[in-house]
């Protein structure tokens, strides 16, 4: 009964807590997410030009300040010694794998780094680095409050926080940080995050009087008949969202085998200053501008030159040192391809009203695909329309397009980050966690190992007096050589080791991962398995039921986590 009543208590207990530090996060993520964006909006807005200068002082002014912040970043990346920025796809792989610690220093610095360009009105995004400053501002209060909570749950409590404050949409929060970062649906995980995402929308809305950052308005429209636009904005998403992001990683592993991050961060500085001055519109986080596409503000031929300058500006931007998200310009290109869409389909004979609906829409395909949340992305839509008929026609666009992404290049712009670090997601969280736990870290059944030169009977007496069926044969330095069965030693009377050794048995080698033994297990027949160093050094073995018993611990304690 007293140990009911304790139960109780640190059920209460737990409550209680869980309830604090999602309160705690949720505000610090509101904080950090609303200062971003208004801070980077207002440094942007303080730049000294004008439509009254001529086009050579707008292009002086902004290259100056872009090769200052270029500056800025380049001596914080040298100062701290920071061998990569680091962005949404450190925080997923953090979550994904408990032996990957998430870096916090790093993470806020990268946030900082992406503040300056965004400041600067480089062409860089605002939500991953929020996104990640989030995880890192949760990750520090995991240090200062430690609790049963699983690490990962705090990465995603200030993922949720930061993307409930970014786009004022609470819902979106919750299932964002389930969908990209946990990977999984946790009941064990869902209080936190809820409690962080409401946390966040509440501060967003009470302290900085910020709505949802893009303004659409409510239509009423029939379905069937936009079922071919929807289809038609599905399959230019997909291809707009694979070629930025294969371009873009293109450019990235091109810089860095340049090896002179000034030369190409300056250019980069250069360059963005040159597209800015012409097309302004590429300039910053481009919020503003989304707002005009749904309010059909552009001519059909100036919305393919800002098309094809964002893209441009973009890619060159992230992918040659000016640190930033790439979800803000994603949203750009997807709602400038709809509203051009939307356009062209006014031409044709609809409606005034589908321009908005395009936009929206382009807006949610191109996004999805580019960070892998495609459900959240609806329910984003969702919370900022307040539409029921906006997300039917979203999730028909984003279903295809994400569908045609992710076979043919990859489920996210972040999975492929980590797919080109040596980390595929693509066979889930498991196999991750199997890739990363090494033979050494298993039990390891010690043997003793017999000479080549001793005899066939001699070694039935020393298998059968240990139960053993198998016999494992060094040199004089405990070096495996190979394995005799008792089969074979039983037939082969009179006879050595050295004549009858099987010298390509099976092996597992201690770096192994659990991943690869099970592949060795598979293929293999026999009693165990020996297990020998990098340098072939006879360790001991492991049976097939070693491998799979720990390989079912891992799944159980990975489906521990999705239960309550």
């Amino acid at each position: 009964m007293q140990d009911s009543k304790g139960d109780q208590d640190r059920l209460w207990f737990d409550l209680l807590l869980i309830i604090l530090l999602g309160i705690i996060i949720g505000v610090l993520g509101a904080f950090a997410a609303n200062g971003f964006v208004i801070g980077a909006k207002t440094l942007f807005e303080l730049i000294p030009v004008s439509p009254e200068q001529n086009w050579w002082q707008n292009f002086s002014v902004h290259w100056l300040v872009l090769v200052i912040a270029a500056g800025v970043i380049l001596a914080l990346k040298r100062l701290n010694g920071i061998a990569r920025w680091h962005g949404p796809a450190d925080t997923i792989l953090s979550a994904q794998v408990p032996k990957e610690p998430f870096q916090t220093r790093v993470g806020m610095l990268s946030t900082l780094a992406a503040f300056t360009s965004a400041s600067a009105g480089a062409s860089v995004g605002q939500y991953g680095p929020v996104v990640h400053f989030g995880a890192s501002v949760a990750s520090f209060i995991r240090t200062m409050i430690p609790t049963r909570i699983k690490p990962e749950v705090y990465l995603a409590a200030g993922v949720a926080a930061a993307i409930s404050a970014g786009f004022n949409a609470p819902i979106a929060g919750v299932i964002f940080a389930s969908e990209a970062i946990l990977r999984h649906f946790s009941v064990r995980a869902l209080a936190p995050l809820a409690v962080a995402s409401v946390s966040a929308a509440a501060i967003t809305n009470l302290l900085f009087k910020r709505g949802a950052p893009y303004d659409i308005a409510p239509l009423d429209f029939s379905m069937h008949e936009v079922i071919p636009l929807l289809l038609a904005m599905a399959l230019l998403s997909a291809a707009i969202a694979i070629l930025f992001m294969s371009n873009l990683l293109k450019l990235v592993s091109w810089t860095g085998k340049q090896n002179n991050e000034p030369l190409t961060i300056f250019l980069a500085a250069s360059m963005m200053a040159v597209i800015g001055t012409i097309v302004p519109e590429v300039f910053g986080l481009g919020t503003a501008t989304v707002n005009l596409f749904f309010s059909n503000h552009f001519e059909l031929t100036y919305l393919l030159i800002i098309l094809g300058a964002k893209f441009v500006a973009s890619i060159l931007c992230l992918g040659m040192g000016l640190f930033g998200g790439v979800f803000s310009p994603a949203i750009f290109l997807g709602a400038c391809s709809g509203t051009v869409v939307g356009v062209i389909a006014v031409m044709l004979g609809y409606p005034v009203s589908v321009v908005p609906l395009m936009t929206t829409v382009g807006m949610a395909c191109v996004a999805s695909s580019v960070v892998g949340a495609p459900i959240a992305i609806v329910v984003i839509v969702f919370e900022l329309t307040q539409s029921y008929q906006y997300a039917v026609a979203a999730i028909f666009s984003v279903a295809i397009c994400s569908l045609i992404s992710t076979r043919t290049y990859c489920y996210s712009y972040f999975d492929r980050q980590l797919l080109l670090r040596g980390f595929d997601l693509r066979h889930g969280r498991e196999n991750l966690i199997l890739g990363k736990v090494k033979v050494a870290d298993l039990a390891i059944s010690p043997v003793k190992g017999l000479s080549p030169a001793d005899r066939c009977e001699d070694i039935v007496t020393s298998l059968c007096d240990t139960n053993n069926t198998e016999a494992y044969i060094v040199d004089e330095h405990n070096s495996l050589l190979g394995v005799v069965t008792l089969t074979n030693a039983l037939r082969s009377s009179g006879l050595t080791a050295r004549e009858v050794i099987d010298t390509d048995p099976s092996i597992l080698v201690v770096d192994q991962s659990l991943k690869q033994a099970m592949e060795v297990a598979r293929k293999f027949v026999g009693e165990a398995i020996p297990v020998v160093s990098s340098d072939n050094k006879l360790l001991g073995s492991m049976s097939e039921g070693d491998i799979l018993g720990a390989v079912l611990t891992l799944q159980e304690e990975m489906k521990a986590d999705e239960r309550n």
